[in-house]
């Protein structure tokens, strides 16, 4: 039976996934047709290895994602064979079950059962010692010969042998146009996405022209897709690359390779809003009635001290004076000792009499509370004054008056508008109130931004608010990512050149060239790097200027002019007086 088996007229399949092709091509003399079915996945790892990360990540990010949103108490201690169920369970568990992504073991998607049955799968076969590819199996397209595969791959467009059509839209850092004066002459555009298709292209080796096409893509009610996915579908291009989000909508009309950068939905936001002049602002820490009362009480302690220098004899007693009277009979001397005694400055005559004594006392200790009060809150006003940002997370933006908005197409705005969590329902309702809240751009929400100062705060893709960072130091990030996702070059669905440009992308990433590349044109070409500080100036606050303390100066002013003034009038007066007396 066995030699039947083994016959020429045989096709024998071996479903086993982690089996590498190589290591049969000993049995090729065997006589029966070997087919090999596997996932499409590099073979830089092992399959367990690509299977447990996966899963860790489905996990880790449907944690993460609860967490941000408050739906993740912490669970209660107890006994795990106790019947009692952790009500926060269930939400993790239909969180993991909406996870879709491109793993390290191809597509991962669980259904609502949990369990992984969309995956798609490469057949090879073993041929004259050698193993040829035999085509590809996906849950949407069946079976398809890598004949058949072959022939699409350029289907409908005249070319050179080895040509593909890259499609590609202008989005800085990824796809620029070529400054004048810089660059090569024959090539019209530069960037991350240049670069890395370059280097893929020398990799998988074949050689390719670029399309540059309007928009990322988004499904019409009509189920057309424009944009990148849209000449991807239309066999305008063979590949599409850019900023372009890798997502479930997207994956079920086109293969994505292997992730070339990871990322998430964060806040760009002006790092110091302008605020409202207020010159008088050290006044801020106390409310207009306590400076009242404060100065009724200084006003009614030197009245009170007048009285009683009056009364009291053993205020005048004993005294080594020329006038032979005390000082607190006079009442400006009432006045000054209440005010040096208010500032802490002290004064050039104490009360000798045991009643007055007991009332300075009493205001000595009124004044030392007031002004370790008025210290302490001046700081605490000041530190929260000279914070840049008013929002420090998307929470305490949903909170406040800001208004926020997003791109009008892509999978910001389809984040926001798909979410199933009550948090980010709440955040779409309030976008959709205005339609000004939508932009067709990230450069035109950029522009909103820095126009609205402070009024209007904009989503977008981190890696894209790191590059604008590095640039204009007015701009900031706010807070952590919302979601977790990736930028994946896209394909026709079964492309035969998903696994070789995913096993180039692999072999960039293992060899450090995506990071050389991402710093690049992150941090040095087109003016990256000029808002790079040192750690007091990433400290969250700013200096005290004009604004915070201008009013200080203004009364110190104002106590000058005050000052000269009576200056003035003593002088004329004692003139006057002098006169009289002479007359």
């Amino acid at each position: 039976m066995l030699r039947g088996l083994l016959s020429r007229i045989n096709r024998v399949f071996l479903p086993c996934l982690d089996l590498s092709p190589m290591l049969v091509t000993r049995y090729n003399s065997l006589g029966a047709q070997l087919v090999f079915i596997e996932l499409e996945t590099s073979e830089s790892f092992s399959l367990a290895s690509m299977l447990l990360v996966d899963g860790l990540d489905v996990l880790s990010t449907s944690l993460a994602a609860l967490n941000m949103v408050g739906q993740l108490p912490r669970p209660p201690p107890g006994d795990c064979n106790a019947p009692t169920v952790w009500k926060a369970g269930d939400h993790i568990i239909r969180k993991m079950t909406d996870s879709s992504f491109l793993g390290e073991s191809g597509t991962v998607r669980l259904d609502s059962a949990g369990l992984r049955s969309y995956f798609p799968l490469k057949i090879s076969e073993l041929k004259f010692g050698s193993v040829v590819a035999g085509g590809v199996w996906g849950p949407d397209s069946g079976y398809l010969r890598a004949e058949k595969v072959q022939a699409e791959v350029g289907e409908g467009r005249a070319g050179a042998v080895g040509s593909l059509v890259v499609a590609s839209l202008l989005s800085p850092p990824y796809t620029m146009e070529v400054k004048s004066g810089t660059g090569s002459k024959a090539r019209a555009y530069e960037g991350f996405a240049i670069d890395l298709i370059d280097r893929v292209a020398a990799i998988v080796g074949f050689n390719y022209s670029l399309l540059i096409s309007s928009g990322y893509g988004i499904e019409d009610d009509n189920g057309t897709w424009n944009g990148l996915i849209g000449e991807v579908m239309n066999r305008k291009a063979d590949l599409a690359i850019a900023d372009l989000t890798i997502n479930s909508q997207r994956e079920k009309v086109v293969d994505f390779s292997m992730p070339f950068l990871d990322l998430g939905i964060s806040i760009i936001f002006v790092s110091s809003p302008s605020k409202s002049i207020n010159l008088f602002s050290f006044l801020t820490p106390l409310s207009m009635e306590v400076w009242i009362l404060m100065l009724i009480g200084g006003v009614s302690v030197s009245l009170t001290l007048y009285f009683i220098a009056r009364v009291s004899p053993l205020e005048t007693a004993e005294l080594d004076n020329s006038d032979g009277e005390s000082p607190f009979t006079s009442l400006r001397h009432c006045f000054w000792f209440a005010v040096s005694s208010w500032v802490q400055q002290g004064c050039d005559f104490l009360p000798r009499a045991v009643s007055t004594r007991t009332l300075a006392s009493f205001w000595w200790f009124f004044t030392l509370i007031m002004i370790s009060s008025y210290t302490a809150n001046l700081a605490a006003f000041l530190t929260i004054e000279r914070m840049d940002s008013p929002i420090s997370s998307v929470q305490d933006l949903a909170k406040s008056k800001i208004r926020y908005g997003s791109i009008d197409s892509g999978s910001t705005l389809s984040f926001f508008r798909d979410s199933e969590d009550p948090f980010y329902k709440r955040m779409w309702r309030k976008m959709k109130e205005e339609e000004s809240n939508f932009v067709k751009s990230n450069k035109e929400g950029i522009e909103k931004v820095l126009l609205e100062d402070g009024n209007y705060a904009f989503f977008m893709e981190s890696t894209s608010i790191e590059y604008q960072t590095e640039r204009n130091c007015r701009l900031t990030k706010v807070g952590d990512n919302l979601d977790s996702k990736s930028y994946g070059i896209a394909m026709k669905k079964n492309s035969p050149l998903r696994s070789r440009v995913s096993s180039a992308i692999i072999k960039l990433r293992q060899d450090g060239i995506l990071d050389q590349l991402k710093v690049k044109w992150w941090k040095e070409e087109r003016g990256g790097g000029v808002c790079q500080q040192d750690e007091q100036a990433l400290s969250g606050v700013s200096r005290l200027t004009l604004h915070n303390l201008g009013g200080i100066f203004l009364i110190l002013l104002l106590g000058l002019v005050v000052s000269l003034l009576l200056a003035l009038v003593e002088f004329l007066f004692v003139n006057c007086k002098t006169k009289n007396l002479l007359i």
